[in-house]
């Protein structure tokens, strides 16, 4: 077994199967419905629960919370406790959220304390589909037990540039509401006429191009993937998906046609912690490039 200690924070929304496959630690976010509730992603709400209450409250968007730097130490410190000397961390955009900027602090705190420990922080500089991706890439060549610490940590950063994720939603008020709406404030206006696609370019949303309908965004989304992948072969591919399963199983079936793709795709549930800013109906696709 390596020990190398792999900790993701929970917005890729790794699988469950995933996290336990490969003894990922995931550190949740914290939720807010109108200003009370202060809930830990996860464990006092499940994902189902949180789309639900959206739904009930569509003029109330509920705020989310970065882990806090007490958070990202007592994790370190767990993965340490179990004899993980070599950590890699990873995390959503950080501007997108503090949570890389909290795991920093606690990172710099943990090793001053701990001497003997090594950790690789990474800002992915994306969320969600592509993320996942990128983490599923990162626990796949730790299990290897092929490379070194260093050697995975190069490997992951450099992975970045090499990772993708675009996605649309039914609509951008969550976005706006949230302040993530970034680049896609170009489709304000014709919110009820089209369906946008978007992508994380350099951590932050940028507009791709528009659809007139659900079904088109979804085909869109799945040329512009099969456009950008060189090589199936040598991709990690993951989807996201926003209580619209039906959706997502469409998208797998048109991705798996287009790219006459037979090997696995990690699908899943779009996290709260993005879900927050996308709102039910947001979905995605992510890849990352494998090593040759």
């Amino acid at each position: 077994m390596s020990k190398i200690a792999q900790i993701v924070d929970a917005a890729s929304n790794l699988p469950k199967e995933i996290v336990e496959k490969y003894n990922i630690l995931k550190i949740p976010f914290y939720i807010t419905f109108n200003g009370k509730d202060y809930l830990v992603q996860g464990k006092d709400i499940s994902d189902e629960e949180f789309y639900k209450r959206m739904a009930e409250n569509p003029n109330n968007a509920p705020k989310t919370a970065a882990p806090s730097p007490e958070d990202w130490f007592n994790a370190f410190k767990e993965r340490y406790d179990k004899g993980f000397k070599e950590i890699i961390a990873t995390t959503i955009s950080s501007d997108l959220s503090a949570c890389y900027q909290n795991a920093s602090i606690a990172k710099n705190d943990f090793t001053q304390q701990y001497q003997d420990s090594k950790i690789t922080l990474i800002d992915t500089r994306i969320c969600t589909a592509g993320q996942a991706a990128l983490e599923i890439k990162i626990a796949q060549l730790i299990n290897s037990g092929k490379k070194l610490f260093e050697e995975i940590s190069k490997i992951a950063k450099e992975s970045i540039k090499k990772t993708t994720t675009v996605f649309t939603v039914k609509t951008l008020k969550y976005m706006r509401a949230g302040g993530r709406i970034g680049g896609a404030t170009q489709f304000v206006g014709t919110l009820l006429n089209i369906k946008p696609i978007m992508e994380f370019v350099d951590g932050v949303v940028k507009p791709i191009k528009s659809a007139r309908s659900r079904r088109k965004s979804l085909d869109e989304m799945v040329n512009i993937i099969a456009d950008r992948i060189k090589d199936p072969k040598k991709v990690v591919l993951c989807t996201r998906n926003a209580m619209c399963e039906e959706d997502e199983e469409y998208m797998l079936g048109k991705l798996r046609e287009k790219l006459n793709y037979e090997d696995e795709i990690y699908s899943g549930t779009l996290g709260a912690v993005i879900g927050a800013h996308s709102g039910p109906g947001a979905i995605g696709i992510g890849f990352t490039e494998l090593e040759e």
